[in-house]
């Protein structure tokens, strides 16, 4: 039971980032590129925690990546909302 809903997140996961990549691809959006990007990385994550047997989660690779998925979130809506508008009022 476990490995299928690990393979429904990875598959929900993965189509949430290609959503994001389409909405880049139309509005040329640096948040939804890093969005699409993230979401990619939890969609490998939870794949290869499911491929190599549900053992830990707590092992580095899992939780790195896992890590760098969230800091990438955390570092588009920063971008988004503050780095962009102190770019915009440099000009």
């Amino acid at each position: 039971m476990q490995l299928f809903l690990l393979g429904m997140i990875s598959m929900g996961s993965a189509v949430a980032a290609l959503l994001f990549l389409r909405f880049w691809k139309n509005s040329r959006d640096r948040l939804f590129l890093l969005f699409a990007l993230a979401f990619g990385l939890e969609a490998v994550n939870r794949a290869l925690y499911a491929y190599n047997g549900v053992r830990n989660e707590d092992e580095p690779l899992y939780f790195g990546l896992r890590l760098v998925s969230y800091l990438l979130i955390l570092y588009a809506i920063l971008d988004k909302n503050v780095f962009q508008k102190r770019r915009e009022r440099a000009r």
